[in-house]
């Protein structure tokens, strides 16, 4: 079958969205012919990533309008640039489809809901997805977000809102065979029309890595903790803060240490100071995917307070690494860690007090239980197990499929690529 997969954001070696799609997209080149459509920003990385390992399949499309060629692409201009691509991205499409006549097609990124892909009106049967955006946290853990942060928060919320209404994302989503969310809250968050075909699946998966096995409690030695990403307030960093010196305060030995960087750093670090956590956190800037995999083998557990993200590629990282994770019941992290695999905590009817109660008792556990510790460390990479990639797609995959081949067929292929 012939693939055609949208992948605005497409990196090899690289977490986060662009990671996402170099994924899927080596995924169906398994066992379909497909072609990547990606933004021109991302050519140079991966023609360079093709001369050092050269791939006949999947083929890449580099695919910007003239009209925002000199557009650089940065935080500041993502949205409005990546919006414009996708509106522009309906007619190429449909040239291209003239010529290479597609089977299917994938949109994976940007895993927005309310920002649509139209490619389905070019006559080929579209998978959107999967997508996010439609969690949300309780305002009672918003109130000690910088001013401008609560007011972009209100903002997402009035956009979520109008998503309902907007003649796009209708569009959009009437040209859709499936709709794929990456959360509950998000197939919820769609116009009700569309909610009939859509399904709920993960939108990230683990690898097997070498030489992990469930872990020995630290002796001896503080327990570790690691959070990796932006540094932005919707991170909730400044609940883990507050967390983990309540922890220290009550006996707990445990250090902290930051990877990443954003528009938070410096408040977060006027916290940690006034909180007394001096050298108990550990500040590192963005580093590559291999220093990073570096810190999570030296890590004990993962603390992601996350108020509203829609996965999480680290947390699935930590399971894979055997670390349990610490997280609260909001978006993708409350639907990948289990009791089993971490700490997910509760968040309804609480104020911040009460979450950051939660999160330290959470940490001293982790840092004082070391028969409980070992137990979710175990469980980790049991869970991690469980939303391997392969199996993850797998299933992706039969939906896609189900939606241009008879659900015969469909079983059928799926028996013969599972073996006896």
């Amino acid at each position: 079958m012939k693939v055609l997969l949208s992948a605005f954001a497409c990196l090899p070696n690289a977490g986060s969205e662009g990671g996402v799609g170099w994924r899927y997209a080596m995924q169906w080149a398994r066992e379909h012919e497909v072609v990547v459509i990606t933004d021109i920003s991302r050519r140079a990385a991966i023609e360079a990533e093709l001369a050092h390992q050269p791939l006949a399949n999947p083929r890449f499309v580099y695919f910007r309008p003239w009209w925002l060629r000199r557009v650089p692409l940065n935080s500041a201009t993502a949205q409005v640039l990546y919006q414009l691509w996708q509106i522009a991205l309906l007619p190429f499409v449909r040239r291209l489809q003239a010529s290479e006549r597609f089977d299917l097609a994938h949109h994976v990124s940007y895993g927005v809901f309310r920002q649509p892909s139209l490619i389905g009106h070019a006559g080929i049967p579209l998978v959107f997805g999967p997508v996010g955006g439609g969690e949300d946290a309780p305002a009672a853990l918003k109130r000690s977000l910088a001013p401008l942060d609560r007011l972009r928060e209100a903002v997402r919320a009035l956009l979520n809102r109008f998503a309902r209404i907007d003649p796009l994302l209708r569009f959009g989503l009437a040209g859709c065979a499936l709709i794929l969310a990456k959360t509950g809250a998000t197939a919820r968050a769609l116009p009700g029309g569309f909610q009939r075909r859509t399904e709920v699946a993960l939108e990230v998966g683990t690898v097997q890595r070498a030489g992990v096995q469930a872990r020995k409690a630290p002796a001896g030695r503080p327990l570790r903790l690691l959070y990796a990403g932006r540094l932005l307030g919707l991170k909730g960093l400044h609940l883990g803060l507050a967390a983990l010196a309540r922890a220290r305060a009550k006996g707990a030995d445990v250090e902290l240490t930051l990877v990443g960087n954003g528009p938070y750093e410096n408040r977060l670090r006027r916290q940690a100071t006034r909180l007394g956590l001096g050298q108990a956190v550990h500040w590192f800037g963005p580093v590559p995917q291999d220093e990073l995999f570096a810190l999570y083998r030296q890590a004990d557990a993962v603390l992601f307070p996350s108020l509203h993200d829609s996965s999480g590629n680290v947390v699935v990282e930590a399971l894979s690494f055997a670390l349990p994770v610490i997280c609260l019941d909001l978006g993708g992290p409350a639907d990948i860690v289990t009791d089993a695999s971490g700490c997910v905590i509760r968040t309804d009817g609480l104020g911040e007090a009460g979450v950051i109660a939660g999160l330290a008792d959470a940490i001293a556990m982790l840092s004082c239980d070391s028969s409980r510790y070992e137990h979710l460390s175990a469980g980790a990479l049991a869970r991690a197990g469980e939303l391997d990639w392969g199996r993850q797609m797998a299933r992706i995959q039969r939906l896609a499929l189900a939606c241009v081949r008879p659900a015969g067929a469909v079983a059928s292929q799926a028996g013969q690529a599972a073996g006896p």
